[in-house]
This record gives structure tokens, C-alpha cells and sequence, in this order.
């Protein structure tokens, strides 16, 4: 069964920060200053006692195609930007979590006025069961045949902890201290290692299997290209008095010109090498993500809508609950 936190992190949201920035040597409010170290630990402590928390939080890719050739102009490349926004509230204690988020595709063709659409979601988690509100209106009901202990107890929808673990599990530096929405926080920097960069790589190869409608077409990308060009920022903080990240935020950036080198062939159904690659144009891409973490451990109550509740409970097979 899908989770919500699976939904999450398909819609991502935009974060709201009111940021007033103070310089690199942060102190708690009860002055004691915190090293990298010793945030790490009290961040995972902290976000491992958590009851409950809200989270806003936005999702944003900007890719621009460039034309080939002597028409490789700004005037006549094409920009296609698709956005996710989301609102969340999870009741770790209670087993229950909502989500409720949107997501607005736009295409910008040279010479033409914007052409963009929107799709709304809202889903519900109680218990050992998950309600999703289609684009027709209806709802879908689906029932995980473990017991809510179970599937709550791996902490797969506590977001915050799986955060504060990457905090601890990465390198870090302290760059400052900031106010996120009247909570002192201090400002830390992910340094960024071999695993973001696979991450990178993968993300641009995504892109362009999704421009050359893999796997009708194989594409290729130029590592040597991406490392160039290739940009990733990391930024997160943490409350100076909770310990809690409070906010994180990531952007990545790149330049690639993907190359079509094999087709598949309908008749065999295997892919086949082509004798001369057919190279396109450069894509430029960015990456954006934003989350804000806010209502620690306050009481959050979850209210199904009579339509949610009216919808017949839909069971997985045991070898796609195992694979979720």
C-alpha cells in the first residue's frame, strides 16, 4: 500500500520563511553554543519523541530546451516548469495523517502565451488505511491488512525524523543563525558528497528519458557535461530551543545535451544500438525544494469526509504489500 509519506514526497510544497539572518557564531537562547556535533545528536533525540507537526512545503523543476543549431537562441527555446505545493498534518501518536496539495504544469513555446494546467490531491491516512480523492471527485479506500501498530511503528510518515537522521549522517557546517516564523534557529550547510552527485546524475537522466520517451528511445547524457555545469545546495535549521528542524531547503542545477543512441524494436521488442547517435539540444534544468516544520507536538485532529468514509475498502495482494 502507498503511504502517505510516499505522497509527500511527490508533492512537495512551498516553505515560507521570514528570515532574519545573524552571523555564523549561533548561540541557544540559554547561551550555550552548539556545535555541528552536538546539534546532530539532539536533533535525532528530539525528533524521535515526536507526537505530532505540521509541514508546508513546495517542489519546483524548470527545464529550458534550446533548439539545435543556428536557431539556438533564448528567444526560441521552450521552458516547461511544473510546481507542487503541499500542506500536511500528521498525528504520529494517533496513527492518523492529511495531506492536501496541488500541482501546476506550464509549457512556454517560442512566439506563444503560456499554456499550463493544475491537479489538486488530498489524501487521508487512519489507522491501516489510506483514502485518495482522484481528479473525477471519487475516493478510493485502501486497506493494508497489518495492523496500524505495525505500519506506524517503522516511523515511515515521521518526515521530521528521517530528516534529522540525514542531518546526522551527512557532514555539515554551521553558516549562521536565522529567525524561520519567530523561531531562533541555527542555519546549517549539508556538504554535499559522492551521494548527491549520483543523485544528480540520476535526475538528469530522468529528464531525459521523459524527452525522448524512454523506452521507445535510449538516451545518453555527458557525465563530464553535468560535473561542469552540475550545482547543489543543501540548507537546514534547526530550533535553538526544541532542537527540531524547523526548516530544509535544496537546489540543484545543471546543464545537459542528451544524445538518442538506440531504439526499440517492435518487432523484437529489444533495444538496439544505432550506428551514429542523434544528439539534441541542451536542456538547462533546475531543482527546487522548500519544507517548514511547525506545530511540534500539538493536538491535531483528522476528520475523514463522509465521502472518504462511504468508499468500499480495497485490500493488496500480499505481494504488493510486501512491496510497498
Amino acid at each position: 500500500m502507498k503511504k502517505l509519506l510516499l505522497v509527500l514526497m511527490l508533492l512537495i510544497a512551498v516553505a515560507i520563511s521570514g528570515c532574519t539572518e545573524k552571523s555564523p557564531s549561533a548561540t541557544s537562547s540559554s547561551g550555550a553554543e552548539k556545535s555541528v556535533g552536538e546539534l546532530k545528536t539532539l536533533t535525532v533525540k528530539s525528533a524521535e519523541g515526536l507526537k505530532s507537526y505540521s509541514l508546508k512545503s513546495s517542489a519546483s523543476q524548470t527545464l529550458t530546451l534550446n533548439a539545435m543549431g543556428i536557431n539556438a537562441t533564448p528567444q526560441n527555446a521552450t521552458t516547461v516548469k511544473q510546481s507542487v505545493e503541499t500542506l500536511a498534518s500528521v498525528n504520529l501518536s494517533g496513527f492518523e495523517a492529511s495531506a492536501s496539495g496541488s500541482t501546476k504544469n506550464e509549457v512556454v513555446l517560442p512566439g506563444m502565451p503560456a499554456n499550463s494546467s493544475t491537479t489538486e490531491a488530498n489524501v487521508y491516512q487512519v489507522g491501516n488505511s489510506t483514502y485518495v480523492k482522484g481528479e473525477d471527485g471519487k475516493w478510493t479506500h485502501l486497506k493494508d491488512p497489518r495492523a496500524a501498530e505495525e505500519i506506524w511503528g517503522r516511523g515511515d510518515n515521521n518526515q521530521v525524523k528521517s530528516l534529522a537522521e540525514m542531518i546526522n549522517q551527512s557532514q555539515a557546517e554551521m553558516v549562521g543563525s536565522e529567525s524561520i516564523q519567530g523561531t531562533d534557529a541555527y542555519k546549517l550547510k549539508i556538504i554535499t558528497g559522492t551521494a548527491d552527485y549520483e543523485g544528480l546524475y540520476s535526475t538528469a537522466f530522468g529528464i531525459a528519458a521523459q524527452l525522448t520517451q524512454y523506452p521507445m528511445l535510449m538516451p545518453s547524457i555527458n557525465s563530464s557535461e553535468l560535473n561542469a555545469t552540475g550545482s547543489i545546495e543543501k540548507l537546514v535549521w534547526i530550533s535553538k530551543d526544541s532542537y527540531l528542524p524547523v526548516k530544509y531547503q535544496s537546489s540543484m542545477s545543471f546543464d545537459m545535451t542528451p544524445e538518442i543512441i538506440a531504439g526499440l524494436n517492435t518487432t523484437t521488442g529489444q533495444m538496439e544500438m544505432f550506428g551514429q547517435s542523434v544528439r539534441l539540444g541542451k536542456v538547462s534544468a533546475i531543482v527546487e525544494t522548500s519544507d517548514l516544520y511547525y506545530d511540534f507536538n500539538k493536538p491535531v485532529e483528522i476528520t475523514l469526509p463522509a465521502e472518504a468514509l462511504q468508499a468500499p475498502a480495497i485490500s493488496p495482494t500480499p505481494a504488493t504489500t510486501s512491496a510497498s
